[in-house]
């Protein structure tokens, strides 16, 4: 399977998973679920690579470095002035809580900005409802 249809595999699986989870009431973080998401940062990837948000609305996001090299949490295609801190590097075994608000729905894609690192597949992408 080329990358494309890769991608496009994925879409359809989260637009799948998306439906089914409303189907059965089953609701994320930024559906009104309370504590915080948590994203941690493994040796080159992220775990889990997909943020659910709504638009305008805070969401608390514990991240936390398990991997064995220095990573950071980067929206390079979307200005945030509310994610003062999130871009910032965790070295390994380090925690942070913060919190995003995006303010316009649609799909925005993060990365590790470091290095070779989002090359080696350390993306992931924000799907914000409106």
């Amino acid at each position: 399977m080329n990358p494309i249809e890769r991608t496009q595999v994925r879409r359809l699986l989260a637009a799948t998973l998306v439906v089914a989870l409303g189907l059965s009431g089953c609701h994320g973080g930024a559906s009104g679920a309370t504590g915080p998401e948590e994203i941690v940062f493994e040796d080159l990837r992220f775990v889990p690579n997909r943020i659910d948000a709504k638009a305008g609305v805070p969401l608390t996001i514990r991240l936390t470095n398990r991997g064995t090299e220095r990573h950071d949490l980067s929206f390079p295609s979307v200005h945030m002035p509310g994610l003062a801190g999130v871009d910032a590097i965790l070295e390994p075994g380090e925690s942070r809580m913060v919190t995003i608000r995006f303010d316009e729905a649609g799909t925005h894609t993060f990365l590790c900005s470091l290095p070779g690192h989002a090359a080696s597949g350390m993306t992931g992408a924000a799907f914000v409802a409106p």
